[in-house]
């Protein structure tokens, strides 16, 4: 079957704590949270590679959701771990550990099915894999690139090369401000106009800076365009939103939204992935309910269009 969208990222197992509770060996990582959330209108197609403490029966959900497995390698070694514990607010996330295992050490090979699939999210990870696997796509129409602060903040030039792939980056404050080595407060409304002059220099042509439960940003050339999270959501688990935002952003696009509808899609997608520990909250979103949110968001301060996807 054609693929739409390839993820190149980690599937991970997961410690989370936040003011909802604590929870251990979740299924995440951020090529199932793009992969699900683009599921809801493209075929997509996570590149990854697990290790042998991993149990295959965990990416059933994805698999019910019409996502293809066939980019994933089962090999041997220990699967990526992460654990995080959030503020109250759950806009402030302090990781407590990273351990790669076999996503660091084993390199990723990208299956011939999948080569040719027109648009490309290569997420917040090891930059030598996100290189690997751009080597073996074949043409691709658009590429975005997410973040994590590790990977800028202590490979930040391994970062930087890899933006000459992009056209699009999402990105948040504070890892925008290890990009530009921002000596400032991060509040400072400069920051964002520092990152994308510099961003737009390496490549893409497009910056979203994510602002968690304020939205995001929108830089494309001399235009800026806000849009609005979906407001009084009860986050539990704010794990895998940027993730969520940002394969429901080019699945739309895949759909011929513009970006902007696509980011408004973008935001309402993501509001269902922090309602619920790990993927449960994602996993209940579907077309009609996401849509539903739309009326929720606004575009600098005007209301979004009413649900643009119902029809498509």
């Amino acid at each position: 079957m054609t693929v739409d969208l390839a993820v190149v990222g980690a599937i991970a197992l997961d410690e989370i704590h936040s003011q909802a509770g604590d929870i251990d060996q979740l299924l995440g990582g951020s090529a199932v949270y793009a992969s699900l959330a683009a599921s809801m209108l493209s075929r997509a197609a996570p590149i990854s590679v697990v290790g042998d403490d991993f149990e295959m029966g965990l990416l059933d959900p994805l698999i019910d959701r019409g996502v293809s497995l066939d980019g994933i390698e089962h090999t041997v070694g220990p699967n990526f771990r992460w654990g995080c514990r959030y503020s109250s607010d759950g806009d402030v996330r302090e990781t407590l550990y990273t351990r790669a295992g076999v996503y660091d050490t084993h390199p990723i090979v990208v299956e011939q099915s999948i080569r040719r699939a027109p648009y490309v999210l290569l997420t917040a990870g090891n930059p030598s894999q996100n290189h690997r696997a751009m080597t073996q796509m074949i043409e691709p129409t658009l590429v975005a690139i997410d973040t994590i602060e590790r990977e800028v903040a202590e490979r930040r030039e391994e970062f930087r090369e890899q933006l000459r792939y992009a056209d699009i980056v999402s990105i948040n404050t504070l890892e925008a401000a290890h990009l530009v080595q921002w000596q400032g407060e991060q509040t400072d409304p400069g920051l964002p106009a520092a990152a994308w002059s510099e961003i737009r220099s390496l490549g893409p042509s497009v910056f979203i800076h994510k602002k968690a439960s304020q939205g995001v940003e929108i830089f494309q050339g001399d235009l800026l365009t806000k849009v609005s999270a979906v407001p009084d959501i009860n986050v539990i688990d704010p794990t895998g939103a940027g993730d969520a935002f940002i394969g429901a952003l080019l699945s739309a696009v895949s759909r011929g939204c513009d970006l902007v509808e696509g980011a408004v899609w973008g935001c309402a997608a993501a509001s269902f992935a922090i309602e619920q520990f790990g993927i449960d909250g994602i996993c209940l979103a579907t077309r009609e309910s996401v849509a539903d949110r739309i009326s929720l968001i606004t575009i600098d301060d005007a209301p979004a269009a009413t649900p643009f996807l119902s029809s498509r």
